[in-house]
C-alpha cells in the first residue's frame, strides 16, 4: 500500500524544445522498441494502486551486504517522518529495488529480504528464452510494506512507538546479471512508466541520508522550477584520524565542496550528479522535439562503439546532466550543501584505485563529450542572454579542469625540481641558474619523468603479473611515490619562501578562507582540519599524480572495479582498444615532456616563474568556491511557498517557456 507523506508537489512543466543530441543516438523508432522489450520484459507478481506514487526512490542491488540495505530504508523511513507536514499537500514515497541477477546476492541480504516478506525465487519456475535459445533476463516485481520494526526491531525515535510506520517497496529480480545500467533501464523505462512519479531519487545501497534531506530537497525543487537535478551534499563520517585512507577519502569528499561543487552550483551546472543519492524531476528526463536526455544516457545497453565511448558509460552520474541540459537549454543542474548524506569509503587501496580509475576516465571523457556538445547548444542559439553566460562560464571552468588534469605531471615535475634549491639553503636571492642548478634541476625533472614513465609501463605488470613480479613492482611504486611525496613537501615550501610577497600573501589569505570554510562546512571540525592541511593538501600533487597514472594506464579497463564487481576472467581487448589506448598514453606523455623541457630550457626563471603563473587560476578557483560556500552558509533558507501559490508560479514559468 502506498504511503501517505506531506510535503509540495510542483505541478510539472512542459519539456523546452531540445537540440539534436552530437554523439549518435538510436532513432525513435529504435529507442521505442528498446523501451517497449524493457516494458515487456517486466512482470509485475503483485497489484499497483492506480494512483502511482510522486517520489519514487531508485536502488540497485547487486551484492551489498544486508546492513547497507538496512540503513538506506531506515534513512529513507526517518525522511518520510520528516515530510510529514499537515499544513502540505500529501505526496507518496515509494522505493524500488533493482537486484541485478537472482544469484549474485549477498546471502545476508536474500535473508533480510525474505524476513521482510519477499520470495526472491517467485515467478523464477517460468522460464522464457530469445531468438537464440537463451534464457531472456526478466524483471520480476513483488510489492510489500516494510514496517521499521522489521528493520530494526528495537529502534524507537523521541520515545514514540514507530512500529506501525511503513514504506512501499517494490523489489525488482532481475533474472541475470546484466550491469547497473541496464538495471537504471529498467528502471526508467518500465518501473518509471508504470508507477509515474514526479520525482525519482537515485541512491545507493549504504548511503544514508540525514532525516531532513529529502524535504530540503523537495522544497528546494518547489522553489526553483527549473531546477532538473539536485544533488546531496555527501559526507563521510567516523573515520579515524589514525586510518588514513579512510581520512583521505573523507577530506577528499570535503576538498570538492570547497573548490569545486560551489562553483558548478552557482552556474546552474554540476559536472556532476553523484548516484550516492540525486534527485531528478521526471519532466526534465523527458523527451523533447529534439533529443531524449533517458535514450541518450541508456544508449550504453546496446553496447559501447569504442573504448572511448565504452569509458563514457562507466560515469552514468556525468552523462546524465549533461544530456538533460542539452535537450532543456534553461534547466540547472545544483547541489543542496545542507542535504546532507553520508556514504562508506573504500576499505583497501586496491578497491580505491580501481574506484578512482573508473571515475577519472569517464570523467576524462565526460568532459570531452560535454565540452564540444554544449559549445554546440551554446553557439546554435535559442538559450537566453544569461543562460548563455552561465553555460559559457561552465564551459570554460570544465576546460580549465581538463588542463589541469592533463598536465599534473609536468606540474609534479617542476615543484620537485624546487627541492634542488635546498642545496643552496633557504638563501632567497640565490641565482636560480647557477651550475648547481642547471645540474640538479634538470635531473631531478628527468628522475620524475623516467619514474612516470616506469609506472605506466609497468602498472598491468602490477596488477596481473606473477606475485613475485607482482610485489616488486608494488614495492618500487612505493619507494618511488614516498621520494616523491618529500620532494614535493620541500619544493613546495622553497616555492612558498622565493615567490614573490604580494602571491606570498593571497596564499596566505586563501589558506586562512580554506580554515574558515572548512570550518563552517564540517561537522567534525578540528580532526576535519587535520585531514584537510596536514593530510590532504600536502599529499594532493603526488596522490593526483599517481590515481591519474593508474587511471589513464588502465584506460581499457571499463569494469566497475569495486564493491565486488572485479572480473575473475579477463576479457580479451579488441586490437582497436589497445591501439586507441597507447596513443592516449603517448600524447599525455609526450605533451607533458615538451612543456618541461620548454620551462626547464627556455623560460626565464624555469619552474619557479611558471609555478607562480600557474597557480593564479588555482587561487582564483579556491577563492571564488570557498566565498560562494561562505556566501551560501551565511543565507537563511528560503521559505516554503504555500500550495496554491507554488502552483501559480509553477503554472506562470511554464506558460513563459
Amino acid at each position: 500500500m502506498p504511503v501517505i507523506l506531506y510535503s509540495l508537489v510542483a505541478l510539472e512543466r512542459a519539456a523546452e524544445q531540445a537540440l539534436p543530441l552530437p554523439l549518435p543516438v538510436s532513432n525513435p523508432s529504435h529507442v521505442s522498441d528498446l523501451s517497449d522489450d524493457y516494458r515487456l520484459r517486466t512482470v509485475w507478481l503483485d497489484e499497483q494502486s492506480p494512483d502511482g506514487c510522486d517520489v519514487l526512490a531508485c536502488l540497485t542491488l547487486y551484492n551489498e551486504p544486508a546492513e547497507g540495505l538496512a540503513t538506506t530504508l531506515t534513512s529513507l523511513i526517518d525522511n518520510q517522518r520528516s515530510l510529514t507536514r499537515p499544513t502540505h499537500e500529501p505526496i507518496r514515497l515509494e522505493v524500488a529495488i533493482v537486484l541485478d541477477g537472482r544469484d549474485r546476492i549477498h546471502p545476508e541480504t536474500e535473508a533480510l529480504l525474505h524476513h521482510l516478506g519477499f520470495d526472491l525465487d517467485r515467478g523464477l519456475d517460468v522460464e522464457h528464452t530469445d531468438r537464440q535459445g537463451l534464457p531472456l533476463c526478466r524483471l520480476l516485481v513483488q510489492t510489500r510494506a516494510v514496517m521499521i520494526s522489521q528493520l530494526h526491531p528495537a529502534l524507537q525515535y523521541g520515545g514514540m512507538d514507530t512500529e506501525h510506520e511503513s514504506l512501499c517497496v517494490h523489489l525488482a529480480v532481475k533474472t541475470r546479471n546484466q550491469g547497473k545500467l541496464d538495471s537504471h533501464a529498467f528502471f526508467f523505462w518500465s518501473l518509471v512508466e508504470h508507477l509515474k512519479p514526479h520525482f525519482v531519487l537515485q541512491i545507493d545501497a549504504g548511503s544514508r541520508a540525514a532525516p531532513d534531506c529529502l524535504a530540503l530537497l523537495m522544497d528546494k525543487m518547489a522553489q526553483e522550477p527549473q531546477c532538473a537535478a539536485l544533488a546531496t551534499n555527501i559526507v563521510m563520517e567516523g573515520a579515524a584520524l589514525s586510518n588514513w585512507l579512510q581520512s583521505w577519502q573523507q577530506a577528499d569528499f570535503i576538498w570538492q565542496k570547497l573548490s569545486e561543487w560551489p562553483i558548478g552550483n552557482g552556474l546552474g551546472y554540476l559536472e556532476v550528479v553523484p548516484g550516492q543519492a540525486s534527485l531528478f524531476r521526471m519532466s526534465a528526463l523527458k523527451r523533447g522535439d529534439g533529443g531524449d536526455p533517458l535514450a541518450a544516457y541508456l544508449r550504453g545497453v546496446s553496447g559501447a562503439k569504442g573504448l572511448m565511448e565504452a569509458n563514457l558509460f562507466l560515469a552514468e552520474d556525468r552523462i546524465i546532466g549533461a544530456e538533460i541540459l542539452k535537450s532543456h537549454r534553461d534547466c540547472t543542474i545544483r547541489y543542496h550543501h545542507n542535504a546532507h548524506l553520508v556514504t562508506d569509503g573504500c576499505a583497501l587501496v586496491g578497491e580505491l584505485l580501481r574506484q578512482r580509475r573508473r571515475w577519472t576516465n569517464s570523467t576524462l571523457v565526460a568532459r570531452l563529450s560535454t565540452i564540444s556538445s554544449l559549445a554546440d547548444v551554446v553557439c546554435n542559439g535559442g538559450v537566453p542572454p544569461a543562460r548563455r553566460w552561465s553555460l559559457c562560464l561552465g564551459l570554460m571552468w570544465s576546460f580549465m579542469q581538463l588542463l589541469l588534469q592533463w598536465f599534473i605531471p609536468a606540474a609534479l615535475a617542476l615543484l620537485v625540481s624546487l627541492a634542488a634549491g635546498l642545496l643552496d639553503g633557504l638563501d632567497t636571492q640565490v641565482d636560480t641558474h647557477t651550475v648547481e642548478h642547471r645540474l640538479w634541476a634538470p635531473m631531478m625533472v628527468a628522475g620524475v619523468m623516467l619514474f612516470w614513465l616506469y609506472c605506466l609501463l609497468s602498472m598491468q605488470a602490477r596488477e596481473n603479473g606473477r606475485p613475485l613480479v607482482a610485489w616488486l613492482h608494488t614495492l618500487l611504486h612505493c619507494l618511488g611515490v614516498a621520494v616523491l611525496f618529500g620532494c614535493t613537501v620541500v619544493g613546495f615550501v622553497l616555492c612558498l619562501i622565493r615567490i614573490d610577497p604580494v602571491l606570498q600573501l593571497g596564499v596566505i589569505m586563501v589558506g586562512l578562507l580554506l580554515l574558515l570554510a572548512v570550518w563552517c562546512h564540517s561537522h567534525q571540525k578540528w580532526s576535519d582540519m587535520v585531514r584537510v592541511f596536514w593530510l590532504y593538501i600536502p599529499a594532493a600533487p603526488v596522490a593526483n599524480f599517481y590515481l591519474l597514472t593508474y587511471a589513464l594506464a588502465n584506460f581499457h579497463d571499463v569494469s566497475w572495479g569495486t564493491k565486488g564487481l572485479v572480473a575473475t576472467v579477463k576479457k580479451e581487448i579488441p586490437s582497436s582498444w589497445r591501439w586507441k589506448q597507447w596513443q592516449l598514453l603517448t600524447g599525455w606523455f609526450v605533451s607533458n615532456a615538451i612543456v618541461v623541457g620548454l620551462v626547464v630550457g627556455l623560460v626565464p626563471g624555469g619552474a619557479i616563474t611558471v609555478l607562480q603563473w600557474a597557480c593564479l587560476p588555482v587561487i582564483g578557483q579556491i577563492t571564488t568556491a570557498c566565498s560562494l560556500l561562505l556566501w551560501s552558509k551565511c543565507q537563511r533558507p528560503e521559505p516554503v511557498l504555500p500550495v496554491a501559490e507554488q502552483q501559480k508560479a509553477t503554472l506562470a514559468y511554464a506558460s513563459v517557456g
